[in-house]
């Protein structure tokens, strides 16, 4: 089993037997910024839907975080870059979404420690297909290239 692959545990309705489905989703190059106690964070990375059903991420977690929130920048009509708040991110079957500096990304907010380069933060995943999915995020600086998906940038 490769590492990147996730075992889930499906509770099969006829007999409550158990039956392994793996998961389609694949993380990439997570990473989070340093941050202080009282300085909000970000986590940002590549996630891709190996599947050919597009999933939804509904919410994400971290016991090290008290609120964790989707959100994207965006222009406004000043031309002034924001902030907002999103309800979800949908990942279309056989493609990925990009979270990055500018565009959709993670926000951490209320940490329970000081974010330092070298350290790991947990994040849990929900999505309306796969459940829940956890990943260690580092913080630091990207280590990746800028643009280096090898599935199509998907757009909203």
């Amino acid at each position: 089993m490769r590492g990147w692959q996730v075992l889930c545990l499906v509770s099969v309705l006829s007999g409550g037997s158990l039956a392994a489905v793996e998961s389609v989703l694949q993380f990439r190059d997570f990473w989070a910024r340093p941050a202080g106690r009282a300085i909000p964070s970000a986590a940002y990375g590549v996630i891709v839907n190996n599947g050919a059903k597009a999933d939804t991420l509904l919410e994400v977690t971290s016991a090290q975080a008290a609120r964790v929130e989707l959100h994207e920048t965006v222009r406004d009509p000043q031309g002034r870059m924001q902030m907002r708040k999103v309800e979800r991110i949908v990942i279309g079957g056989r493609d990925s979404v990009i979270l990055r500096p500018g565009g959709l990304h993670i926000m951490l907010y209320d940490l329970q420690q000081v974010l330092r380069p070298g350290d790991t933060i947990e994040l849990r995943l929900r999505f309306a297909q796969a459940g829940w999915q956890q990943i260690a995020c580092p913080v630091g600086r990207s280590q990746q290239p800028r643009r280096r998906p090898t599935l199509p940038e998907h757009h909203h």
